[in-house]
């Protein structure tokens, strides 16, 4: 019966000690540095088996009840000497699960928008209470089943601040937000399917979540009047930045040096950063990379172009190509009309192939709902000569 206590014991210190184990195994930085990831769990076995061996051959009438006390003496000991351990982690991991098991849905609202990707887009928009006053990460909803789910983005056009990971949520008050669906060619039943809240107390090894899910039968419903949407996005109020800053930071002036480039050279071109606006646009930090990105494409039109080697991600029919670094480009506003001229290049990994191109000019935006959308696209054709 001792030796079953014995074994226990080490069992029981072993999972005590797992978190521990598995800080060490990053980078195997327990082997480096054992002690300070193993030293605890090794003294809690010296002093376990010490006293098995020492209580084995005395003839106690106690002494099984004694090694238990013993054991739990010990495990408890290392309990409070273990910066961070099993039995820690479980409690504080109960405690954060518990406030999140607190948030309340207290409502939530469905407005069907226009969708130009042949499905069904609409906002949802839901109303949250947190039971307490803390900074809570909140990720967009997404519609179906957890491996082949629709997801959702986020519409931050009016409430930005919600979105920062240091926002402080105030504990009774409600807060609501609204997230974009697109479901394109996917199939959603939505009297059976449901959208699913993802919510967590931190980004941290030990972050407690939470998934909350949303009836959305309403959805069928809510486009049924005779009158089809016309936004593609919920409306926002007048003078609204962000939404001012998005329809009016265009690109224009898309020119190539030449449309012809010799075999094994770049190819260089020019455009401008326009405000298209009758309003001047502010440039949080100064810097344009807060507010827009601008990403290059070429693609092989030609056969012969198609085999130029390409090791980069694909972005539609074209090739990533890089982009505009704006480190050189200062500036606290757009006024109405200004240009910012932009000089560039591109060149493949390998030099291109003799054929037909096209290049590709993508203006993104910070402000838009899917930021993996260009909100516009400029094309200038090319060749490349042997």
């Amino acid at each position: 019966m001792l030796l079953a206590i014995a074994i226990a014991a080490t069992i029981l210190a072993f999972i005590q000690n797992s978190v521990m184990f598995a800080f060490g195994m990053k980078e195997l930085a327990i082997l480096s540095f054992p002690s300070s990831f193993a030293g605890i769990f090794l003294i809690e076995l010296a002093v376990i088996w010490t006293a098995y061996f020492l209580l084995r051959k005395r003839t106690l009438r106690l002494k099984m009840p004694i090694f238990a006390a013993c054991s739990v003496l010990i495990l408890g000991v290392a309990e409070f000497a273990l910066p961070v351990s099993y039995v820690k982690v479980r409690i504080r991991h109960a405690r954060r699960e518990k406030v999140l098991n607190q948030i309340q849905v207290l409502s939530h609202s469905i407005e069907p928008l226009k969708s130009d990707q042949g499905g069904i887009r609409f906002a949802l928009t839901y109303t949250l209470s947190f039971p307490r006053t803390a900074s809570f990460h909140t990720f967009p909803a997404w519609l179906g089943e957890a491996q082949s789910g629709i997801f959702g983005n986020y519409f931050s056009k009016v409430t930005p601040e919600y979105f920062d990971e240091s926002y402080v949520f105030k504990a009774g008050q409600p807060y609501s937000f609204t997230v974009v669906f697109d479901t394109k060619d996917n199939h959603i039943d939505f009297s059976r399917d449901q959208a699913h809240i993802d919510i967590c107390d931190g980004k941290d090894y030990f972050m407690a979540c939470r998934m909350i899910p949303i009836r959305i039968q309403e959805v069928p419903a809510a486009f049924s009047s005779s009158s089809p949407p016309i936004r593609y996005e919920p409306e926002v109020p007048s003078g609204n930045v962000e939404d001012i800053t998005e329809r009016s930071i265009r690109l224009d002036g898309l020119r190539l040096n030449s449309a012809v480039v010799p075999a094994g050279q770049s190819v260089p071109f020019s455009f401008a950063i326009t405000n298209i606006g009758n309003q001047p646009i502010a440039i949080p930090g100064g810097n344009l990379a807060n507010v827009i990105r601008v990403v290059y494409t070429f693609e092989p039109v030609s056969e012969r172009a198609k085999k130029t080697e390409a090791v980069t991600t694909r972005i539609g029919n074209g090739f990533a190509a890089g982009g505009t670094q704006f480190y050189s480009i200062r500036t606290n506003n757009l006024a109405p009309r200004q240009r910012l001229p932009i000089s560039d290049k591109i060149a493949p990994f390998k030099p291109f192939a003799p054929g037909d191109y096209r290049l590709h000019v993508y203006l993104f935006s910070s402000y838009a709902t899917d930021q993996n959308r260009p909100g516009q696209e400029l094309v200038e054709p090319f060749t490349v000569e042997p």
